[in-house]
């Protein structure tokens, strides 16, 4: 299952270039800052490098709140995080991103600080992708509405 998910993100994500001169999408996810503080999300996958480590992130909740803090809470312990949704205007990609930014030693929170662009956002999840500035592969993660 995983495995389609992967190919299906990779699918949308060669079937969405656009052309760099083009703002077509800008606005596309404004819906994403009223949706994503609606109730609790998951991590329903993430992949590092092409190796999916989603279960790092299954005992995690993440709460988003309207002034731009997120929480991510397990049993074990709560860290306070950040979160931002740029859209194209304010992007030197021209896309839209979700930025996330957790500065505690906790190496899995810090794995998902990035600046993520958005595939697709809906009520109920949100697919994100980055290409990393090191070694240029893709990562993949997928929030879903609890």
């Amino acid at each position: 299952m995983k495995a389609l998910i992967f190919a299906l993100s990779l699918f949308v994500l060669i079937g969405c270039k656009k052309d760099d001169n083009s703002n077509s999408n800008s606005g596309n996810f404004d819906n994403l800052p009223a949706d994503i503080i609606k109730d609790f999300w998951k991590i329903s996958y993430y992949a590092d490098d092409g190796v999916d480590e989603t279960s790092r992130f299954t005992s995690y909740t993440f709460d988003f709140r309207q002034d731009g803090t997120v929480d991510a809470s397990n049993d074990l312990l709560t860290e306070t995080g950040t979160w931002i949704y740029e859209d194209s205007s304010n992007d030197s990609t021209d896309d839209e991103e979700l930025i996330l930014l957790f500065t505690s030693s906790n190496n899995a929170l810090e794995e998902i600080s990035d600046d993520w662009h958005i595939t697709s956002a809906s009520a109920t999840q949100v697919v994100l992708y980055d290409i990393s500035g090191s070694n240029g592969t893709t990562d993949y993660l997928t929030f879903t509405k609890e």
